[in-house]
This record gives C-alpha cells, sequence and structure tokens, in this order.
C-alpha cells in the first residue's frame, strides 16, 4: 500500500502540472454540464407539450358537458350539427372528446435523449384507425434528426473514453521512452504497485470528473433530490463501469511493451471499431437479416389502407345506386351505423399493417440486443437511456399500453353508437383514462454485467503486461 500511495502521489503531482491534462479535463466537465443543460431544456419543452395537451383535453371536455347541459335542458337555440352534437358518441369518439395519452419525462430524463426525438410525448386517443392520430404530427424536424442531439449520453460514450485513452495509453511506453521507467522500478520496494498507483492516478482523474460533473449538473438542472434516486445510482454504476472498460483497454495494449505512437494508434482503432464502426455493423446485420420497412413506409402504407376502405365504401354504394338506382334509404342511424362499418374496416387494415411492421421490426431489435453485447458502447447508449426512461423498453411498453387504451376507447363510444345510445353527462365522467407509467429499470443490469466481463479480461491482461515490467 505503501508503494501504491507514493506511485499515486507522484503521478498525481506529475499530471497537475501538466496543463494540456486540465485543459481535457474541463473541457470535459464543461461539455457534460452543457449536455445536462440541453437536456433539461429538452425535458421543459416536452413537459409543457404534455401539460398544453391535458389543459385542451379539460377545456375540450368541459365544454362538450356544458353543451350537453344546455342541450339537455332545452335552452339551446337550435340543433347542432351532428359532428358537434356532444349526444352523438359515433363523432364525439373520433375527435371532440378525444383523450390524450402522455408518456411524461422520467426524472432523469435530461442524460438521454433516446427515442424520444422520434415518439410523440402526448398522442390524442380517437375512436379511428391508428393512422388517424398516431402520424398525424410531425415529432422533429429531419434536419436535426440527421445530426443528432447533443446529451450526457453523448458525451459518455463518445467524448469520455477518449479523455481515459488520452491520459492512459503511455504509463509504460512513456515512461520507458523518456529513460524513468527503469528509475521508478529500481526506486520502488514494490515496483508492480508503484506502477498500479501511478496508473490509478491517471484513471481516477477522468473518472471522477466525469461524476462530479454529472452529479452538478444533474443536481443543477434536475433538483439535487434526484441524487438521492436509484437512476442516478445506476448513472453513475453506468459512468464507472464504462469508464474502467476503456481504461483497462488502455492498460492491456500499453502492458504489450511498444511504443507510445503504436499504443495510440491501436487505442484509436479500438475506439473507431467498437464506438463507430460495431454499432452501424450490427445494426446493418439486423437489417438485413430481418428487413422491415421505415417508419416513413409504414406510415404510407397505414393510411393507404384507410383510404382504401373508404375507396371500397364509396364503390359499394356507387354499386348499389347502379343496380336500384337510387341511394340506400334510412336515417341517421343508418349513416351512422355505415359510418361505424368504414371505420372498423379502416381499423382492421391499418391494425394489420402496424403489427406487421412492429412484428419484423421486434425480430431486428432482438438480433441487436444479443449482438449488442460486442460493442460496450452500445450497451452503454441502451443503459443511459433506460436510466432516463427514453428507452426501448419503456416506449415498447407505452405502445403496448396505447394500443390497449385504444381498443377500450373503442369499445366505450362504438357501443353507444351502434345501440343508438345518446351521451350523457355521466358518460363524460366515465371516460375511459390512460393509466401512467412506472419508472421502468429496463437493461441496465444486464449491460453492466456485459460490461464488466470484458473489463476483467482486460485487466487481467493489463496486469500480466504490468508484471512483465518487473526488474
Amino acid at each position: 500500500m505503501t508503494s501504491f500511495l507514493a506511485g499515486l502521489r507522484a503521478e498525481a503531482l506529475i499530471l497537475s502540472r501538466a496543463r494540456a491534462v486540465g485543459v481535457a479535463l474541463v473541457a470535459l466537465a464543461a461539455a457534460a454540464l452543457f449536455a445536462l443543460y440541453a437536456g433539461a431544456t429538452r425535458v421543459a419543452t416536452q413537459q409543457e407539450i404534455v401539460a398544453a395537451a391535458r389543459a385542451d383535453e379539460a377545456q375540450r371536455i368541459d365544454g362538450l358537458k356544458k353543451t350537453l347541459l344546455t342541450l339537455e335542458s332545452g335552452a339551446a337555440q337550435q340543433e347542432p350539427p351532428p359532428y358537434r352534437d356532444p349526444r352523438n358518441a359515433a363523432f364525439m369518439g373520433a375527435g371532440p372528446a378525444a383523450r390524450v395519452a402522455a408518456l411524461a419525462p422520467q426524472p432523469l430524463a435530461l442524460v438521454a435523449v433516446g427515442q424520444s426525438d422520434l415518439m410523440s410525448s402526448a398522442i390524442k386517443v380517437t375512436s379511428g384507425s391508428k393512422d388517424a392520430f398516431l402520424f398525424a404530427d410531425e415529432i422533429e424536424n429531419p434536419a436535426l434528426l440527421s445530426s443528432g442531439a447533443t446529451d450526457l449520453a453523448f458525451i459518455v460514450v463518445l467524448v469520455y473514453p477518449l479523455v481515459i485513452l488520452a491520459l492512459a495509453f503511455n504509463l509504460l511506453s512513456g515512461e520507458r521512452e523518456q529513460g524513468t521507467l527503469v528509475m521508478t522500478l529500481a526506486a520502488a520496494r514494490r515496483p508492480g504497485a508503484a506502477l498500479a498507483g501511478k496508473l490509478a492516478a491517471r484513471l481516477v482523474a477522468p473518472i471522477a470528473v466525469m461524476f462530479l460533473a454529472s452529479a452538478l449538473g444533474v443536481g443543477l438542472f434536475a433538483g439535487w433530490d434526484a441524487l438521492a434516486s436509484t437512476g442516478f445510482m445506476r448513472l453513475a454504476a453506468v459512468i464507472l463501469v464504462y469508464g474502467l472498460f476503456w481504461a483497462a483497454l488502455a492498460a492491456a495494449v500499453d502492458g504489450l511493451g511498444q511504443s507510445s505512437a503504436s499504443n495510440a494508434l491501436t487505442l484509436v482503432g479500438a475506439w473507431v471499431v467498437l464506438a463507430l464502426l460495431a454499432p452501424a455493423a450490427i445494426n446493418s446485420v439486423a437489417a438485413y437479416a430481418y428487413p422491415a420497412p421505415s417508419r416513413i413506409d409504414m406510415t404510407l402504407a397505414a393510411r393507404a389502407a384507410a383510404t382504401d376502405a373508404d375507396k371500397n365504401r364509396d364503390a359499394m354504394l356507387a354499386r348499389y345506386v347502379e343496380e336500384h338506382g337510387s341511394a340506400p334509404r334510412g336515417g341517421p342511424r343508418e349513416g351512422t351505423l355505415r359510418r361505424i362499418a368504414t371505420q372498423e374496416a379502416a381499423f382492421e387494415r391499418v391494425e394489420g399493417v402496424i403489427a406487421a411492421h412492429d412484428a419484423a421490426l421486434g425480430r431486428q431489435r432482438a438480433l441487436v440486443d444479443r449482438l449488442s453485447y460486442l460493442s460496450p458502447t452500445m450497451l452503454a447508449y441502451a443503459a443511459l437511456a433506460d436510466v432516463a426512461g427514453t428507452g426501448e423498453a419503456r416506449y415498447r411498453d407505452f405502445q403496448d399500453r396505447l394500443g390497449a387504451f385504444h381498443l377500450d376507447w373503442r369499445a366505450f363510444f362504438l357501443s353507444r353508437a351502434k345501440a343508438g345510445q345518446a351521451m350523457t353527462a355521466q358518460d363524460y365522467d366515465s371516460l375511459p383514462r390512460f393509466a401512467a407509467d412506472g419508472e421502468a429499470e429496463g437493461g441496465v443490469t444486464a449491460a453492466l454485467l456485459g460490461m464488466g466481463l470484458p473489463t476483467l479480461l482486460l485487466a487481467l491482461f493489463a496486469w500480466r503486461g504490468f508484471r512483465r515490467v518487473a526488474p
């Protein structure tokens, strides 16, 4: 322990006098704080969208109830048209009484954008097919989506490893080239412990700066209470284990006995492969193995299915007129039933298109999840997205609950419309509500294990390499 502490103090003194090291650590902390500020701004915007949608919902339903009371009391001057009549269940469920299904941001949503730039945080559910409300809004500007967002997950996954590699790539090779390695080994009582202390000094600095900057940013922009949450503990664990992985990789390469230039090229190549090429290759392999249409193609196919249902209705009506010489007779109830039949036909077709797309996408995601253990970068990003509540697991759960709520909403209104039952004030008070979700843990534990095992193996190789330099 004495030799370890001596090496730690000596290397810490050397690092404190290196201006480039201080600049790199300050830049890392500044980048983390800026990313958390940008994330907090985005979260505030999402909260405003959810609050505005819920306020609009309350205002709409309150207005319908007031109009309904006016009609029931006989104080109305004239009968409203069917699409504005709060007693008409078929029209009210299709729009005016639409309920908002909201996915509120989690306490640590500022950590990672995840899928929040593709999925709307507030959706107005109607009794029509899903294409009528699921793809009604443009979530993000395509130009912004192409460049991506700056968040803490981006800093941790891509920038943070570069700082670690820059500090740890030449501990042995640098001293060997400067001629000080022999002196260090000869002066230390336990050379291995002294080298371990020097390496620890180089690794503690970036990991500690990343952790402290993240804690400060989360406390400032998400509230100091968030620091005591389970989510922040997971965030700290991901930062620690992911940093140790790159540190162990740098130490293992440095222990091979090559030059500093060779170490730098090897580590930069490893960073490019693990952080850039491997994720792209894994996604490409999954897309090739289980091809699925893009979201745009799926949206167009769903809308085309709904349009085909309308065309079939018009064709059937035209054929009826051609055969009978006049349009089918009937009152408003018969017209409502024909409209509901068209909605149900469109609903079945759209559900089939979306189900086929989701099934193909699910097979892709399952393969990506298995192959992601080949890239610690993918594991780290997925874990950070789960901590933020913007990961795959939470949005998949949201889609499942949205589908179940859509069925309940349709059953509530269409059953009354088919029975010719008028909506009452009690019906508006008992409208189905979208259940709030809990905090989703996702696969953080599995990701930590996936990063921890290769870290231990690399640490073993590094230990063997450092033992070889002992006198």
